[in-house]
């Protein structure tokens, strides 16, 4: 049997940095009412175009900024039992180790992975950025602990079995 060094250290968490997750956050929350401030306060009739379309543009751009920390990836914990997603603003993924079905990797504009796994009965897929801090850590974290997992091409030369 495969010693599981992983397994050892457990329960584990990896997090995207607080400090710029919440600092971009609030930044955002800030630039949306700076906008919004901009438009009802200072926008009118005689401005030009350029001083009318500017905020609606910022506004846009505070919207999207706090939008993705909101629903992106914030945290990954291991325990014994299952492997914890975490999100800022929405409900935490949690998967048992023995759902989980296969791992691979998509190699597009934005390099992600894919985590296939079963719920009630159901093949779920979970997408994630491969640009999360420690994902080595994490890949081979996930090709230890899940018994059954299947790896492609790709996740066999990066994760260590």
């Amino acid at each position: 049997m495969k010693d599981k060094i992983f397994a050892k250290n457990l329960p584990q968490k990896f997090r995207m940095n607080p400090f710029v997750r919440w600092f971009t956050y609030f930044f955002g929350l800030f630039a949306i009412a700076y906008a919004i401030w901009i438009i009802f306060s200072k926008v009118s009739a005689d401005s030009s175009t350029f001083y009318k379309i500017v905020p609606f543009i910022i506004l846009f751009l505070a919207v999207n900024s706090v939008m993705k920390n909101l629903i992106s990836l914030n945290s990954v914990k291991f325990t014994k039992d299952k492997l914890i997603f975490g999100f800022l603003g929405k409900k935490a993924i949690k998967i048992d180790w023995d759902k989980i079905k296969k791992l691979q990797a998509h190699s597009s504009k934005n390099r992600y992975a894919t985590l296939i796994y079963q719920e009630d009965g159901q093949d779920k897929e979970f997408h994630f950025t491969i640009a999360f801090p420690h994902i080595l850590e994490i890949l081979n974290g996930i090709g230890e602990m899940a018994p059954d997992i299947e790896l492609d091409d790709f996740m066999k030369k990066v994760i260590v079995k």
